[in-house]
């Protein structure tokens, strides 16, 4: 299978999942409600969300409830809250268009604070990459922050042949297209680190057959299950499985080791070049032509989050390390890693 026709089956696989789900959440509770459905929204003509809170901050999520960026989004939502004023914020989960229309919509709205963008790295650089005319890049709005920050762990199950990457990229080279690999979308960070392996492992795109699922969580439990042979993604859905003995870890793309997985070996060690840049990410922006007293006051909160315990808590336990003060100029942090995924995405063949 060639790599254009792998692009064409990964980007059919999320628009098969594209709809708009609003839900203004119980921050206070700490407790995600069931989202309700107001519309189905097609590629060209997303749906509009109806606000149910009058005057409350609306923060866009370019993917589905129940993911990482939807716990990010609402890690965020409970701490801001607090230096909001009693003016409310509400996630809006708008994926239509590959989570380009969240991105689109924020971009047209007004400059006043009022309407944000919870992106991800899937949706601010990756797709941006891939297909250019979806969705608006980073440097198309107002940077505020990068929120948090994660790294790849590359797995098997733990009674797999493969015991090192070494064996994974030996078998997959005697036996091209035997392997499979769970995914959770075209644009994520997960697959695209999949076909960066295979790309710097010397193999070809189809060296092996990647299997569709709707959530990170999926494409882990995928491989638990036997549905598929190795996959990467985030310590949240992996770490608890490793330590249970049932996963086993083959490489992580931290910048060095995982305080979790001390002996694991990180991409650099193994001499996989810039598997590193490979992380998961959040970054919190705005409509472009923000006036500077609004951006101070919302960079301003950005701090009083940073300085919450309790929200530091709970990106930790995402298996995420709180990134807002670690990242003193989020812009050249977005520019970089638009750069990397510029790069990658032509050297992998995914563009449209």
């Amino acid at each position: 299978m060639g790599r254009r026709r792998v692009a064409q089956l990964l980007l059919a696989s999320l628009l098969a999942g594209g709809a708009l789900v609003s839900a203004p959440l119980r921050a206070l509770a700490g407790e995600r409600p069931p989202g309700r459905l107001l519309a189905q929204a097609t590629p060209t003509q997303p749906a509009q969300p109806r606000v149910t809170a009058p005057g409350a901050v609306r923060l866009y999520v370019p993917f589905n409830a129940g993911g990482e960026s939807d716990a990010s989004a609402r890690n965020f939502q409970k701490s801001a809250l607090r230096s909001l004023e009693g003016r409310g914020l509400e996630i809006i989960y708008l994926t239509a268009e590959f989570g380009g229309a969240a991105g689109r919509t924020v971009q047209e709205a007004p400059p006043d604070g009022g309407t944000l963008l919870l992106a991800r790295v899937a949706s601010l650089a990756v797709l941006p990459a891939i297909s250019p005319r979806t969705t608006p890049a980073w440097s198309d709005l107002t940077v505020l922050g990068v929120l948090d920050q994660a790294p790849l762990i590359c797995f098997v199950r733990a009674g797999s042949p493969f015991r090192t990457v070494r064996d994974l990229q030996a078998a997959m080279a005697a036996q091209p297209g035997r392997l499979r690999f769970s995914v959770a979308g075209p644009n994520t960070v997960q697959a695209i680190a999949v076909r960066y392996l295979l790309s710097l492992s010397g193999l070809p795109a189809d060296a092996a057959r990647p299997v569709h699922f709707n959530q990170g969580t999926q494409l882990t439990q995928a491989v638990l299950n036997g549905e598929a042979d190795f996959a990467c993604n985030t310590p949240r859905s992996v770490l608890p499985l490793v330590e249970a003995g049932q996963l086993r870890p083959l490489l992580t793309t931290a910048q060095g080791r995982l305080k979790a997985l001390p002996r694991l070996q990180n991409a650099a060690e193994l001499g996989l070049r810039d598997m590193q840049n490979l992380q998961a990410w959040s970054a919190l922006l705005g409509p472009p032509g923000m006036p500077p007293a609004t951006v101070a006051r919302w960079r301003g909160i950005l701090e009083q989050v940073a300085a919450d315990a309790e929200w530091v808590i709970a990106t930790e336990a995402l298996g995420a390390a709180p990134r807002i003060r670690a990242i003193p100029d989020p812009a050249q942090f977005l520019r970089q890693q638009a750069h990397f995924y510029e790069r990658l995405v032509t050297l992998l063949g995914l563009q449209q």
